[in-house]
């Protein structure tokens, strides 16, 4: 059950709840085009990303899809082990939308330090610890490999000795109508 065309679950998930959040109208249809879903995995899918308190969904038989109907709250009432996934799933999620970075070139850095004003810039490790404050850097490392996984660019600079990311333009506003072959396929 945790692998679907190659994808481990949660994996999948994250990719559903992108889909779902850049899109006004999320159809059956073009999303099983792409993943090999079912209608009752998708709604088990649906159904982890609203427990996990990212985002809750209705099904519109006119527009033959699904629409967001806004961020529910995180289930609590979950057996441990479930709760345990749900947790990490909204951790991810959060992710997707919240992690920064201080976008400073490695010139402008550099030229800082020659001057003798050397500061700290605020780093996307910087940033994932202060949304998930005392987790392991064992945890992080796994939550940004999931991430890079589906697309993300989460990495360590070596050059400039600190994560960073591109920006993951991540948003509700300005979402197309409906979801096309480019972004399911990670062309966008």
């Amino acid at each position: 059950m945790g692998d679907t065309n190659g994808l481990p679950r949660i994996e999948r998930q994250l990719r559903l709840y992108e889909c779902v959040c850049r899109c006004e109208i999320t159809m059956f249809g073009i999303v099983c085009e792409f993943f090999p879903y079912n209608m009752r995995l998708l709604q088990r899918d649906l159904a982890d990303l609203r427990d996990a308190g990212l985002v809750a969904v209705k099904y519109v038989k006119k527009a033959r899809g699904y629409i967001k109907t806004g961020v529910p709250a995180f289930t609590q009432k979950a057996a441990p082990r479930r709760r345990a996934y749900l947790v990490r799933l909204n951790r991810l999620g959060r992710l997707m939308s919240e992690l920064e970075n201080e976008d400073v070139s490695w010139e402008e850095k550099k030229e800082n330090r020659e001057n003798g004003e050397e500061q700290e810039y605020f780093t996307a490790k910087d940033s994932y610890n202060q949304l998930f404050p005392g987790l392991s850097e064992r945890t992080r490392q796994r939550d940004f490999e999931v991430l890079r996984n589906i697309g993300y660019w989460v990495r360590y600079n070596a050059e400039e000795h600190c994560f960073d990311q591109e920006e993951f333009a991540f948003a509700w506003r300005d979402a197309p109508k409906t979801i096309d072959k480019d972004y399911l396929e990670g062309n966008w």
